[in-house]
């Protein structure tokens, strides 16, 4: 259960750290799609209210040449003939007279009305300074155009003879505006969607070596905390019972340096499993005599009372015998450790053949939960004998490329059958 709470914790802490990564890559990328969305529509806006005025100066210069005297009387028929004055831009023309302006030619264009005395006014000021107006006025539905008006002259006097004004509806461009402000929008919407869901793969991506790490960690803590709990626990109680009484001290010695070994052992799996995770011992990968080299690991590792029997054939490997010789000691240790029953000894057969190693025992066999393919993770301390030591052997197995697993014998016991691929050449 506390493993479980561990795990879930972690797991938990994992989710966090992918949600905050997603969290400040979306908002890095919102506010930079933000920042480039404004900027584009300001570029846009400013690009379309240029485009607004050139188009006023155009037209009004255009009319302005248009006009010609006759006789001294203002002609206007080249404006009806002439495309630019008849275009979408309005135009319109006040006359000078003794007293004021007047009206004189209007092509409204698809307009809306704009009150008279809104074009007036500009009108008259152009006529009395002489100068352009420009100015943002407001037709009869209080809608906003844009206004140009300039002066012409007289043709033979060159006074100001009357003033053009040009009007342009500025809506065809703010709709344009609109619509792209729409598509930027959308678009950033849709793209900020797409990153979000990409980060959080990506920071899912980056994390997995974390989560890998912090799972590994959780299970060395695990694997430490039960290996090295039950022979201190042995070796204190121990201790107190020779303390309280002399006479059992040579027994409790013995027992002292029994779980003294143990807790090398256990000390020396551990570390041997941590270099392994951690990637500090590395595969280096040579041709051995397998067969050899586990007649070896089974003289040095089954001691009388315990009897041991191996049939061999040549047999080359390609590997870390370095590593294989821990597999090995690994297995024929825990084959001696629970392969027998009560005060029985142990009978150890090492079977080795190109690819494959089995070690069997006569025990009472593998705990009847521990699953065959060993392809889930060995429970250190359960009734089968499923200790640190055959976690650390399928690691070098997966290391290899082979596997481990541990089946009931024939006839009663358990057999480890490591595999491990023949030499090839």
């Amino acid at each position: 259960m506390k493993r479980g709470t561990r795990q879930l914790q972690t797991a938990e802490r994992l989710t966090g750290l992918r949600m905050r990564m997603t969290a400040l890559l979306l908002a890095l990328n919102v506010l930079g799609l933000a920042g480039m969305g404004a900027v584009a529509l300001v570029v846009d806006e400013r690009q379309r209210a240029e485009a607004v005025t050139a188009d006023l100066h155009r037209t009004a210069s255009t009319a302005v040449a248009l006009l010609y005297y006759d006789s001294g009387a203002l002609l206007l028929d080249k404006l009806y003939d002439n495309a630019v004055a008849q275009g979408s831009t309005a135009v319109y023309v006040y006359e000078a007279n003794r007293t004021d302006v007047s009206l004189v030619f209007a092509h409204p264009a698809r307009l809306a009305v704009i009150p008279p005395p809104t074009l007036l006014g500009p009108a008259r000021q152009v006529h009395a300074a002489g100068g352009e107006v420009s100015a943002a006025v407001r037709d009869d539905q209080s809608k906003t155009v844009h206004l140009l008006a300039v002066p012409f002259r007289h043709a033979d006097t060159g006074a100001v003879a009357g003033t053009v004004v040009a009007v342009a509806d500025p809506g065809p461009g703010q709709a344009a505006h609109r619509r792209l402000a729409v598509a930027l929008i959308v678009g950033g919407t849709a793209f900020t969607a797409m990153t979000c869901v990409g980060g959080y793969l990506l920071a899912r991506r980056g994390t997995q070596p974390i989560a890998d790490a912090l799972t590994q960690q959780e299970r060395f803590v695990a694997d430490a905390a039960h290996e090295l709990r039950t022979p201190l626990t042995v070796i204190r109680a121990v201790s107190e019972r020779a303390l309280a009484d002399p006479g059992v001290q040579p027994d409790a010695l013995r027992r002292v340096i029994k779980a003294t070994d143990r807790l090398t052992d256990a000390v020396a799996a551990l570390l041997t499993r941590a270099r392994l995770v951690a990637g500090l011992r590395h595969l280096e990968r040579q041709r051995f005599r397998l067969d050899q080299l586990a007649e070896e690991v089974l003289a040095e590792t089954v001691q009388p009372p315990h009897i041991a029997t191996a049939y061999t054939e040549a047999t080359v490997a390609l590997g870390d015998p370095t590593l294989v010789r821990i597999a090995l000691r690994n297995l024929i240790h825990n084959a001696v450790q629970h392969g027998r029953d009560g005060d029985t000894p142990a009978t150890i057969t090492l079977t080795v053949q190109p690819g494959l190693v089995t070690v069997r025992d006569d025990g009472p066999g593998p705990a009847a939960d521990l699953p065959a393919d060993t392809g889930e993770r060995f429970r250190p301390g359960s009734p089968g004998g499923t200790g640190l030591g055959l976690a650390i052997a399928r690691w070098v197995a997966d290391l290899h490329g082979g596997t481990l697993r541990l089946t009931p014998a024939e006839g009663g016991g358990t057999e480890a059958l490591l595999t491990l691929p023949p030499d090839a050449s």
